[in-house]
């Protein structure tokens, strides 16, 4: 019973052995699975942080190149409002020496005006001094005439009195 005892627990020993062996292959076998998803894991991990580097270093040169262009921009749009400043200043120096030279014109105008009355009145007075003269003149010699007439007459009648007297 002593040697069936041992054989049994031999064969058990042995069944028992053989699992365990079986069990560790399979162990392996998941080792080695494990490991080559884990190969496979890190490759894609390398793979993904090398894009993301790649990624990483596009989003640095694009954002250069977005602040280089949006310090243009700005650079640009200041250019910008300086030119507009610039000729809002001419438009308005512009409008004040035209307002002057407007002032300056209405001024020659209203001097021209007073000149060109002082004139007027200037002829209409000269116009009626040389009506009274004209009239003082003609009265004068409307005057002159009826005592040239007058003499005239006394003329003729001195000579019908002489040639009456000495005929």
């Amino acid at each position: 019973v002593d040697g069936n005892q041992s054989l049994l627990t031999k064969l058990s020993l042995e069944e028992e052995n053989h699992l365990i062996q079986l069990k560790c292959e399979n162990l392996k076998e998941k080792l080695e699975q494990m490991d080559a998803e884990n190969k496979e894991l890190e490759k894609k991990l390398a793979d993904q942080e090398e894009c993301l580097k790649h990624s990483d270093l596009e989003l640095k040169e694009k954002a250069a190149e977005y602040t280089a262009l949006s310090r243009q921009l700005e650079a640009a749009l200041e250019e910008g409002r300086q030119k507009v400043s610039e000729e809002v200043e001419k438009m308005s120096s512009r409008e004040r020496a035209l307002q002057i030279k407007i002032l300056d014109l209405e001024a020659e105008l209203r001097k021209k005006n007073e000149e060109q009355n002082q004139l007027v009145d200037k002829m209409n007075t000269k116009t009626q001094h040389q009506a009274i003269c004209l009239k003082e003149i003609q009265h004068s010699l409307e005057k002159s005439e009826t005592r040239n007439e007058s003499i005239k007459n006394y003329l003729q009648f001195l000579q019908i009195s002489y040639v009456t007297m000495f005929r």
